[in-house]
């Protein structure tokens, strides 16, 4: 049998660990080249790297879908996407993907995704078919309203009157196009999934921002972006070197853009 060499995208620790070890179980011969935690790893290993033989993406990672690297970069090489989320699992099989896998990962599913992978003659992902799916998930997106609370009460704002959210002493904040600032019950894990994709995208770690609340963006320093909002903060809004090409698709693709 020949030897197989793979990447793990994956942003928990723990589940990446636990998919390694399964795969040296079903495969004692594998090759784990890297283990990448975010889309802007992704995509930077991917286009300064060698293929590998097959890779393994969670769906759902700390700054978006993984469906997203199919948009910044070519994919190459097969790909079997791994899930919590059974609404992920049925579309990541609408996009003719090798197979999916529900976690926690089971070496007897495992070991039939690796031998369809072998007996289909280690097929590609369709990068068109990854586009239309980006696409059917936004069109599905309905606008998202959060309960903030002011003063002794507890109010309702739509996530379009906010400009960013940001993390602040490890805190989640939004604050407003009015330049309302409220603090969040949510994480920021948590609250990207529930935000619009076509309107809102998460620039690093601490902030995600609102198209409509961008005043320009300018080159910084290490091939990164500087983002200005409307009532933004001091402190530039860095978007990194490998995620730039992917911000600006968003920022350009107006109603079919897409984000966090």
């Amino acid at each position: 049998m020949n030897e197989l060499s793979a990447i793990i995208v994956e942003d928990e620790t723990g589940a990446a660990n636990h998919l390694a070890a399964v795969l040296s179980t079903v495969e004692p011969d594998i090759r784990i080249l890297t283990v990448l935690h975010s889309i802007s790893e992704a995509v930077e290993w991917i286009t300064t790297h060698s293929n590998p033989d097959i890779a393994f993406f969670d769906i759902q990672l700390e700054d978006g879908l993984s469906f997203e690297i199919f948009r910044a970069c070519n994919v190459p090489f097969p790909v079997i996407f791994t899930t919590a989320f059974d609404q992920y699992a049925i579309e990541a099989f609408k996009v003719n993907s090798i197979d999916y896998l529900l976690k926690p990962i089971k070496e007897a599913d495992l070991r039939f995704s690796l031998s369809k992978y072998r007996n289909t003659n280690r097929v590609n992902v369709d990068r068109n078919l990854v586009l239309q799916l980006m696409d059917a998930i936004e069109s599905k997106q309905r606008p998202f309203t959060l309960l903030v609370r002011f003063k002794d009460k507890l109010i309702a704002v739509p996530e379009s009157d906010f400009a960013y959210f940001y993390l602040e002493h490890g805190l989640l904040k939004g604050r407003t196009i009015q330049n309302q600032t409220f603090p969040l019950d949510h994480t920021i894990e948590d609250l990207i999934p529930l935000l619009n994709r076509q309107n809102f995208f998460r620039a690093n770690r601490q902030v995600v921002i609102n198209r409509a609340a961008i005043h320009e963006a300018e080159y910084y320093f290490n091939g990164r972006l500087s983002v200005k909002m409307l009532h933004g903060p001091k402190e530039p809004i860095l978007v990194s070197k490998a995620r730039v090409p992917v911000f600006k698709e968003w920022w350009t693709k107006g109603p079919r853009g897409f984000g966090a």
